[in-house]
């Protein structure tokens, strides 16, 4: 029999699943399908959207968006989308959300097919291995495989501080305990999707990386497993052909407890892990009156003390052109005890780690969601949207020029979609940069790229080497100091053979400097 499963994407706290992401769920649906028997038909709501319809009577859908976000491609599923999918299908149609179930999707399916049921349950650690295994081989039906996919790995379910009860917002909690997969079932898994040709790879499933294997769960911060981690990263290390490998979610407070366990992680991380590579730091609020409300992470001492350390280990520049490792901010409004001071707090705290000259790859600022509890509307909202925008201007555009500073080279950007006359994409990894260019270029392929300006959260490029006999109008356009008439003027002298040839139509010393800096090409064929 074939069975339909449609990803409506993920996107939790400590997974994603929007593209080029494909998380754990649909995978584990997948290898439960074929391991009792049946073959397996695999959508996305994307293609659905372009008018494709399930091909089978019984319809699993992914329904699991319970963060808000920002998209550059595909969207999840819509509650009116949804509402029409059901309506239009003839079969049987399954609907499995976090938020909604208190088991996993692929036991739903494996106990349907088999047993006859549909009683919510946990799946087995067993059970875990061998449909993750088992479900690698549906990826050849994902649109974005193998490139630009990122396989989403789940290192466990649940989050550590259950023993306290959690962030009063966060839907982790309702996993409960931690469950925590064996190291070799995750580098087993990743093998597995190799064989089909998977190549990046993110460590995510986890509320916070340094907790994996802790031999102190029933503490509200426990002590890291060094010895566990190392050993998952040396395994993961030996794996040949990797080309992304990226992680996600650290409490900084627990590496403040633990600074000298949490510096030896660090340093094994950044020497297994590729460049951009981000540790979401879940700070929430600044305000001590916040975090006593709602059962925050850590204090702002302790999440400065964990910018500190991951800026320390892992500032240096990769190959790719970014950092190895550093900090994200997630900092969340709307929470009780919230007032006019808490963001004048959380923009000092900002202003603290810019002029410290520390670095922060992401600040994420989000309105609470009610996915645990309802928090009723904001009475701050315009506050919020001062913060917001104070933070976009003030913060945001100074660090992001920290971090990726005009003149660097960034490698392997992969262009996704034209706006008008731009295209933008993004390298592949754990909460990429945007990068726009000022001309269209061929999409879905991979562009070396120098940054030539910014925004407040996205950056401007070109082509590197730019070939300045190459180029059309408008990509000549977007150089520094160039514009429509010195392009037109390029264009009439065409070809060069030299900088010194250029500098003659030029005639601008600083307009030259700056294309010296870019780095020109000059090859003897015009358009």
């Amino acid at each position: 029999m074939l069975i339909t499963i449609l990803d409506g994407y993920t996107d939790e706290p400590s997974r994603l699943g929007v593209p080029p992401f494909i998380a754990g769920y649909p995978r584990y649906i997948a290898g439960a399908v074929f391991s009792a028997g049946h073959d397996v038909e695999y959508m996305t709501i994307d293609e659905w959207r372009k008018g494709r319809s399930p091909s089978s009577n019984l319809l699993f859908i992914i329904a699991n968006a319970n963060v808000p976000g920002k998209y550059l491609r595909g969207t999840p599923i819509s509650e009116r989308e949804l509402m029409n999918i059901r309506k239009d299908h003839e079969g049987q149609v399954h609907v499995w959300s976090s938020l909604g179930s208190k088991g996993d999707p692929d036991t739903l399916a494996y106990d349907i097919l088999v047993n006859d049921h549909n009683e919510p349950r946990r799946r087995t650690i067993k059970e875990w291995k061998e449909w993750s295994e088992a479900g690698a081989r549906v990826l050849e039906q994902h649109p974005d495989f193998p490139q630009p996919a990122i396989m989403e790995i789940d290192m466990s379910f649940g989050c550590p501080r259950y023993v306290s009860g959690g962030c009063s917002f966060c839907p982790e909690i309702g996993f409960g305990q931690p469950v925590f997969r064996p190291i070799d079932d995750i580098v087993s898994e990743m093998q597995a999707l190799m064989e089909q040709g998977a190549i990046n790879f993110r460590l995510g499933g986890q509320s916070c990386l340094f907790t994996y294997m802790t031999e102190e769960l029933g503490k509200d911060a426990p002590r890291p497993n060094v010895k566990a981690l190392k050993e998952l990263f040396k395994k993961i290390g030996q794996l040949k052909g990797i080309e992304v490998l990226h992680t996600d979610n650290a409490n900084p407070g627990i590496m403040a407890n633990h600074p000298d366990e949490t510096r030896d992680i660090l340093d094994s991380l950044v020497k297994v892990c590729t460049g951009g590579n981000l540790l979401s730091m879940g700070m929430e609020s600044a305000d001590p009156a916040v975090i006593r409300a709602n059962n925050l992470n850590a204090t702002p001492d302790q999440v400065m003390d964990a910018i500190r350390m991951v800026n320390e280990v892992g500032s240096e520049r990769a190959e790719n052109g970014m950092p190895k490792l550093l900090p994200g901010l997630n900092l969340v409004s709307g929470l009780e005890g919230e007032t006019k001071e808490t963001y004048d707090l959380n923009f000092q705290f900002l202003k603290k780690v810019l002029d410290e000259g520390l670095m922060l790859r992401r600040i994420n600022i989000r309105q609470v969601a009610p996915t645990r509890k309802d928090f009723g509307p904001s009475r701050l909202k315009k506050d919020f949207i001062r913060f917001k925008s104070r933070v976009r201007e003030e913060i945001d555009a100074p660090m992001l020029k920290r971090v990726i500073p005009a003149g660097t080279i960034l490698r392997n950007v992969y262009m996704e979609t034209n706006r008008g006359k731009r295209s933008f994409g993004r390298q592949i990894g754990t909460y990429p940069i945007l990068v726009g260019m000022e001309y269209e270029v061929d999409l879905e392929k991979f562009h070396d790229l120098i940054i030539v300006s910014h925004g407040q959260r996205s950056i401007t490029g070109i082509e590197h080497p730019f070939d300045i006999n190459k180029a059309n109008m408008q990509a000549l356009s977007s150089l520094p100091g160039i514009g429509k008439k010195r392009a037109a003027r390029i264009i009439r002298s065409r070809p060069y053979g030299s900088i010194e040839e250029l500098e003659k139509v030029i005639e601008d010393p600083l307009v030259m400097e700056s294309l010296e800096a870019i780095g020109l090409a000059f090859s003897q064929h015009t358009d």
